[in-house]
């Protein structure tokens, strides 16, 4: 064998070795420093996101931002154009670059557009700096979810994903309470302060900088075998430093490493195939939650005019509701632990999608009270769902393209957030400002559907990943692609399959 290809060969079994000592590794104290690090910044992001819920009240109401009430709607939708824009050019880029620098520069740009948006005053800039926020948000979100499962052993994965959405839980009631005890009680130009806030992102970087590593399987698949071997012997060190017991390395046969250029990507039936499946589930998903969650307070605001409150009262009220529903939104990584940790990812995927539906449509038909009941079982149950595709979406892309990949398929759902302001304004305004005129019930409804429908074509058609290396769910999809009637793609040096191995 010619000296390339032996030395190839030989990094191509370090690199299958170093992994599988990653993957069997206890949990040692720099996974909880990175998990916790992790969840910071997605407390950040998520506060970004979830900002659009008090945007959807606020913009129509402050007249120095020049936004009418049928014109909310492109200001929430424009932050998802951004989201989607910034999940595929994040993606590629940290397959490109690396996890880490993405992660850095990603958090910087939401954050400088975070100060755009409480800043600068009309409706034309706030188009400009909320779909900048869009990009980085996305971004770093594609690229966490897809550090998340890379990092952490296979076994664990999982749980961690589910841990890292305590950030939701956080996030979710504190963003609520400054809406509750600073909107009411303030002029209408007070959301400013709650945009502010959304700049805390600079102060997490440096620690970004500082703590966490690059992913090794990132390092493995561009051949950084030593700097892999670097953070993998560091971890070990520290398992035994700490009297952890390390069980030995198991070794799965030879993959079938495909170098997923993007040309190959296209050509890839299988992967194409996966990328379809879950990226509808997740565009259902994203459509469902977006037109539901970001209008419930604007929403219960109307019904509460209607029932003859005043402004004031309506809007203290509504925002008091939202407080209630965030802060029993607790209960949400409690549950995502649990039903990750004991089912296959899509059947906890259903199972969320179809009771979250049921408590959407008791917004859509119940009265105030219900309507309350009915928005906290809807924040949770939905917020089960988001938290096992952060989860799975990664799991069924290969390592070369994961974050592209990924990136895709977070795309594909922020076009169904995009979509969502501009069927608000249609569903829920009578002619001329909407279309249909169809009220809460039709918003509703929708969201109901698009989570349903979703659903059931993942677990119809996507890949189980539960409890199963990134390897070998990777290996799996290329094997079945391979059987498929077309040219067979090239194949990196000392990588080709075992014969007879399916």
């Amino acid at each position: 064998m010619p000296n390339s290809l032996a030395s190839t060969h030989s990094d191509a079994n370090r690199g299958r070795e170093i992994l599988a000592r990653m993957d069997r590794l206890p949990v040692v104290r720099s996974h909880i420093v990175w998990i916790v690090l992790i969840a910071v910044n997605m407390m950040i992001e998520y506060y970004d996101n979830g900002l659009n819920i008090p945007l959807a009240t606020e913009l129509s109401r402050d007249p120095s931002t020049r936004v009418a009430p049928e014109m909310v709607g492109n200001v929430l939708s424009i932050f998802y154009a951004g989201m989607i824009v910034g999940a595929v050019i994040g993606g590629r880029l940290a397959d490109r670059f690396g996890r880490r620098p993405i992660l850095i520069w990603g958090t910087v740009l939401y954050s400088c557009a975070s100060l755009m948006t409480a800043t600068l005053p009309y409706y034309e800039y706030l188009l400009v700096s909320r779909f900048i926020t869009g990009i980085g948000v996305q971004a770093v979100t594609s690229v966490l979810v897809t550090y998340m499962v890379e990092i952490f052993p296979s076994a664990k994965r999982g749980r961690f994903v589910a841990v890292s959405t305590v950030a939701f839980t956080v996030t979710a009631p504190f963003l609520a309470a400054l809406a509750a005890f600073v909107l009411p009680n303030n002029p209408p130009g007070a959301w400013r302060i709650l945009a502010l806030v959304g700049t805390a992102g600079l102060l997490v970087v440096p620690f970004i900088r500082l703590l966490l590593p690059e992913s090794p399987r990132w390092l493995v698949a561009n051949g950084r075998i030593d700097d892999a071997e670097q953070v993998v012997s560091r971890l070990e060190a520290e398992a035994l430093a700490q009297g952890k017991h390390i069980p030995p390395v198991v070794l799965l046969g030879e993959k079938s490493e495909v170098r997923l250029t993007f040309r190959r990507l296209l050509a890839d039936r299988g992967l194409i195939k996966i990328l379809a499946v879950v990226g509808f589930g997740w565009f259902g998903a994203t459509l469902g939650l977006y037109m539901h969650q970001n209008f419930v307070v604007d929403i219960l605001y109307g019904m509460h005019l209607r029932a003859g409150q005043d402004n004031a009262a309506a809007l203290n009220s509504s925002y008091m509701s939202y407080l209630i529903w965030s802060s029993l939104y607790v209960v949400t990584p409690v549950l995502t632990y649990i039903l990750i940790s004991r089912f296959e990812r899509k059947t906890v995927i259903l199972l969320g999608s179809l009771s979250g539906a049921v408590a959407i449509l008791g917004l859509a038909f119940g009265d105030i009270s219900i309507y309350n009941i009915s928005a906290t079982l809807a924040f949770i149950l939905t917020g089960v769902v988001f938290s096992v595709y952060y989860a799975y979406i990664p799991e069924v892309v290969p390592t070369q393209a994961r974050g592209f990949g990924s990136g895709i398929i977070f795309g594909i759902g922020r076009i169904g957030a995009m979509v969502t302001g501009i069927l608000y304004t249609a569903l829920y305004y009578p002619s001329p400002k909407g279309i249909f005129g169809w009220g809460r019930e039709g918003i509703y409804i929708v969201a109901a559907a698009a989570y349903v429908i979703s659903a059931i074509v993942v677990v119809a058609f996507g890949p189980k990943t539960a409890n199963r290396s990134l390897e070998e769910v990777a290996n799996d999809q290329v094997l079945r692609s391979a059987t498929s009637p077309r040219p067979a793609l090239a194949r990196t040096p000392g990588s080709e399959p075992a014969p007879n191995r399916a």
